[in-house]
């Protein structure tokens, strides 16, 4: 049993040696509701796992998925997608089952973001690329990198997320300049506006 624990301990660490390797081309940002996120490159992840135990010894199926249209603000028709896998490593009897999702303009591509979003997710649960799930991957950034990123004004949407959060909640941001409102603090102010929404 415990040379099975080490065999794990083992794939992980190499896989996250690998990543940790990589640092910045490895990481993208990740649309966040307001804030900035940040997620492993899918292939990133792929290519290191394959390196470390070989493509033919992990794979996964799809279990159920679910492909349905939406309306945007714009009134353009997008495709919204779901999936169930079911992912092994070394053998099928050492499997995690997880759901991902994604929306696009095609429902092609709205499944195969679902399925990659899946992927990872399963693989965070063999704790692979947890770095990821535990939001620590800013500090593989480059430091001027990550200090540009703390100077960056608030996006448009951060903006209108703010005042729609204010409105509901009752909070009053007359006096918050959005000329001045750096993105690091625009995620900081939105994130106690939704911990004050959940408490209301």
């Amino acid at each position: 049993m415990a040379q099975k624990e080490n065999y794990w301990k083992d794939i992980v660490e190499k896989v996250d040696k690998i990543l940790e390797k990589e640092g910045a081309s490895a990481v993208q940002e990740v649309p966040g509701r307001g804030r900035t996120l940040y997620g492993y490159k899918p292939q990133s992840v792929i290519d290191a796992l394959n390196s470390v135990i070989g493509a033919n010894n992990w794979g996964y199926k799809i279990v159920e998925y679910s492909v349905s249209t939406v309306e945007n603000r714009k009134g353009e028709t997008r495709y919204l997608a779901w999936v169930k896998i079911r992912l092994w490593l070394g053998d099928t009897e050492s499997f995690k089952e997880a759901f991902g999702g994604s929306e696009n303009y095609t429902p092609g591509d709205a499944l195969k973001g679902a399925t990659t979003d899946a992927i990872q997710k399963a693989l965070s649960l063999f704790s692979i690329g947890r770095k990821a799930y535990r939001g620590e991957l800013s500090e593989l950034l480059p430091k001027a990198e990550k200090e540009k990123k703390l100077e960056l004004k608030a996006t448009s949407k951060q903006v209108e997320f703010i005042k729609k959060l204010a409105e509901e909640t009752g909070t009053d941001i007359s006096n918050l300049n959005f000329n001045l409102l750096t993105q690091e603090w625009a995620s900081k102010i939105i994130e106690q506006l939704i911990a004050k929404r959940k408490a209301s």
